[in-house]
């Protein structure tokens, strides 16, 4: 499925989670790089004013973004967004797919969607105001209602192909590539560090030369470090490659759906192992 064949509710929390993704690493980018812009400052102990007045600059934006950091708070709001993105999302599957809550009649199960829709956003009616697209679309849309029109053998393929299929493929990808960045940001962070207590070695024996940049490798692996904690490269990695292999051994069970009430649990089975990553994302919010 297209993101524009999901309700109206899962694309504007979609857009809001990425938004303030965006928002939140633009913020702790801006916080880190003025750091380390004030420590390169004090590289060779300049004494003109000009240098002291720009690093004092330097440091009071550092401040400033991390006030904006701390007030701002827009991973609790991309937290929040994604949880309810991907909650919409399962309650779209398990419609589409005609899966228990959702295997009565057609009106029946709108109705009990558009219900179940209504209660997950008031739950999290403070990102209602944050929304910026898709607020006149329809949340029953025309493809979903096609896709649950189709027989069972047609809705097992696409629920293997486009649910299945595609969420191993995006959870391995991301497993390995969160590892792989964990392991890059952690290189920065030794060599930054080695590197660091070389310089000051060296300055102990040379103390005449004024040019060892000690405070700007120093200022380099707290930064790096940082951004590693903050990105969560390790958990992530962690958490998606236990999904991965989650989905994997419940997508051999579909071999084994033979009617429609097999693949209304099949499906509730599936969506509980894509629910508790997802909870996750909720969890993260009031951290």
């Amino acid at each position: 499925m297209l993101v524009e064949d999901f309700p109206a509710l899962y694309r504007s929390a979609d857009d809001l989670a990425g938004r303030e993704q965006r928002r939140f690493f633009l913020l702790l980018r801006c916080n880190l790089g003025f750091l380390i812009l004030g420590a390169a400052l004090s590289f060779g102990s300049i004494d003109h004013w000009v240098i002291a007045l720009l690093q004092a600059l330097a440091l009071l934006a550092a401040l400033a973004f991390s006030v904006a950091l701390y007030f701002i708070r827009a991973e609790r709001i991309w937290y929040a967004a994604r949880a309810l993105a991907e909650s919409t999302k399962t309650l779209t599957w398990r419609f589409l797919s005609r899966a228990e809550p959702f295997d009565e009649a057609d009106e029946d199960a709108e109705r009990l969607l558009q219900c179940r829709l209504a209660a997950t956003l008031h739950q999290n009616r403070e990102l209602a105001g944050r929304f910026q697209s898709d607020l006149v679309g329809r949340q029953i849309t025309e493809q979903m209602r096609s896709l649950r029109s189709n027989d069972l053998a047609m809705r097992v393929a696409t629920y293997r192909s486009q649910r299945i299929s595609n969420q191993r493929a995006w959870y391995a990808s991301k497993a390995k590539e969160n590892s792989s960045r964990s392991r890059t940001c952690f290189a920065v962070v030794v060599v930054a560090n080695i590197v660091a207590v070389a310089s000051a070695l060296l300055k102990i024996k040379f103390p005449d030369f004024q040019y060892w940049p000690t405070d700007v490798l120093v200022a380099i692996a707290s930064g790096a470090l940082a951004y590693l904690q903050s990105k969560r490269y390790s958990e992530l990695a962690a958490s998606y490659a236990l999904t991965a292999h989650e989905i994997g051994i419940v997508e051999e069970q579909l071999a084994q759906v033979k009617g429609e009430r097999e693949f209304s649990l099949f499906v509730g089975d599936a969506e509980n192992a894509f629910s508790r990553e997802h909870t996750q994302w909720e969890a993260r919010k009031d951290i």
